[in-house]
């Protein structure tokens, strides 16, 4: 039998390059191989409040970006997690086997509650893991394709479905997480010492998005912050940018880095960062043309709508047999 991959994306903002190769490129290149699912988190998305209209019309363009990135809903299992109700419920089961400090060690929740002060702080982003828990273990799901940033979601599933299967018998699948050996954490491009966010706070000099203008892409990554070694090498300790072009070229083209460290032995920055920016261009043209055909409400709703049905089936079995074992049914 094939294994269960399964993600989901927030519906938040424009997707990054970052996304896509962390992300998203892992799960496409690996749909074939498994059963997959997709959902667009919608209801991750209103931890802190969001423009009704808004919501709507970036749930619209998730689906359309997926799909552009090369997500085949004839592979995988599209559909919005709003859709499946059972999501609700198994999260907030799961909420219960969750201790206070779990959650408050969480990265993200760390980070935001040290900005805004925990009374600034909305009580979703606190529990949002387990709603994630949820996610994962109503599909029986094996492979979690995620970025290095993730990993502590699903290191935490696997611990809170333990705890249940211990508690309660042998319930849930404990998944496993890949993270892809190359590209795994894009950075920054004009600070490489982090990640590459759709906020960064240089005007966005560091980010590149798929929707991004093809000259505007262009200028970003040849004024991408180097080195004065002049030499194209993979040292994230000591070239840190170098390295951040290296494996974005890398991923994109599925060529192995010391192939690339060999093909510019010698040879300066500007030449191996003129082919970086020529294959990223590629890309975003590829999906950018790809999004415009595929944005069309009619279309998105026939497909998140059988994908619904479809994820409803398991998830509502997966659901009954947690709640038996509760004693709740």
């Amino acid at each position: 039998m094939k294994k269960v991959m399964l993600t989901g994306v927030r519906p938040s903002g424009n997707l990054t390059l970052g996304n896509y190769l962390g992300a998203i490129k892992n799960f496409v290149d690996k749909q074939k191989q498994c059963k997959s699912y997709i959902f667009i988190a919608d209801l991750h998305a209103i931890t802190s409040p969001k423009d009704p209209q808004k919501l709507k019309e970036s749930v619209q363009n998730c689906i359309a970006m997926y799909l552009a990135c090369g997500v085949d809903p004839n592979k995988t299992i599209v559909f919005k997690q709003s859709d499946v109700l059972e999501h609700g419920t198994m999260g907030f089961i799961m909420t219960f086997q969750t201790k206070f400090g779990e959650l408050n060690r969480m990265t993200q929740f760390k980070c935001k509650s040290q900005v805004a002060g925990k009374q600034g702080v909305d009580t979703g982003l606190f529990v949002y893991p387990t709603l994630m828990v949820g996610d994962i273990l109503l599909y029986n799901t094996n492979v979690v394709p995620v970025g290095k940033d993730q990993q502590q979601h699903v290191e935490l599933t696997r611990d809170l479905a333990e705890r249940f299967n211990k508690r309660y018998g042998n319930t849930f699948v404990l998944p496993d997480v890949y993270i892809a050996p190359v590209g795994n954490k894009i950075l920054n491009l004009q600070n490489p010492l982090e990640k590459m966010n759709k906020s960064d706070s240089g005007d966005n000099k560091g980010t590149i998005f798929l929707m991004e203008d093809l000259n505007s892409a262009r200028k970003k990554i040849m004024s991408a912050k180097t080195d004065s070694l002049n030499k194209v090498k993979f040292d994230e300790e000591n070239q840190p940018g170098i390295s951040n072009l290296i494996s974005i070229l890398a991923k994109i083209t599925d060529e192995a880095i010391q192939s690339i460290e060999k093909r510019y032995e010698g040879k300066g920055y500007g030449e191996f960062k003129k082919e970086v920016a020529d294959k990223v261009c590629e890309l975003l043209n590829k999906i950018q043309t790809n999004f415009n055909k595929f944005n069309d409400p009619d279309i998105l709703d026939g497909i998140v709508k059988d994908g619904a049905k479809k994820a409803t089936k398991t998830a509502k079995q997966t659901l009954q047999k947690s709640m038996r074992v509760l004693g709740l049914c």
